[in-house]
């Protein structure tokens, strides 16, 4: 998903993402392929789409506490996305306090750029069995972001839960151009 969010934030914004990549999820080519899927010119999107990788707990927060200003100042994106962001926080090789004090500064330093530059920052995991609540990960991440949201692609659709609103609806996926009921006046 965070490589189609790329995609469909700079065709929405048309402005720069910024994506770092805590488990490599950030795929090059699925951006290229989901950009022509939706018609768009996918060499114009990739130079807009900016990758750093963390590897370990240690370089995300490096990138994240002093790489990540400067990033953001070069490149002025409307979105940052860290993928896979919970992951690298669960290492058995960092105790579990340094991990719950690394995981605290890092969400402050995130919502503190993101306020300070007006992003539309997007915390991804990709994988739910992940959040248990293993180092307190979880409660941490649920209480200091604004809303968690599930989506779970079912066919030819994806749900989307607002977790902290309960609300949820149904995203239909359908061809660029398609008209649907809606557009003669019709609601199912």
């Amino acid at each position: 998903m965070p490589n189609q969010i790329c995609v469909n934030a700079y065709r929405i914004l048309r402005s720069d993402i910024v994506y770092v990549d805590g488990g490599m999820c950030a795929n090059p080519y699925q951006i290229a392929k989901y950009a022509r899927k939706m018609e768009m010119d996918q060499r114009e999107i990739l130079e807009h789409v900016h990758i750093s990788r963390a590897f370990t707990v240690f370089q995300m927060t490096t990138i994240l506490q002093d790489m990540l200003e400067q990033i953001i100042r070069r490149y002025d994106p409307g979105t940052l996305i860290i993928g896979k962001f919970p992951a690298l926080y669960l290492d058995s090789d960092v105790s579990s306090k340094e991990s719950q004090t690394l995981l605290e500064n890092n969400l402050k330093k995130v919502r503190e750029l993101t306020t300070k530059y007006d992003l539309i920052t997007i915390l991804s995991n990709l994988d739910r069995r992940m959040l248990s609540n293993s180092r307190n990960v979880r409660k941490t991440l649920y209480e200091r972001v604004d809303e968690i949201i599930r989506m779970k692609q079912m066919g030819q659709c994806i749900t989307v839960d607002l977790v902290k609103k309960h609300e949820s609806t149904i995203v239909l996926a359908f061809a660029k151009g398609q008209l649907r009921l809606e557009d003669f006046g019709m609601v199912i």
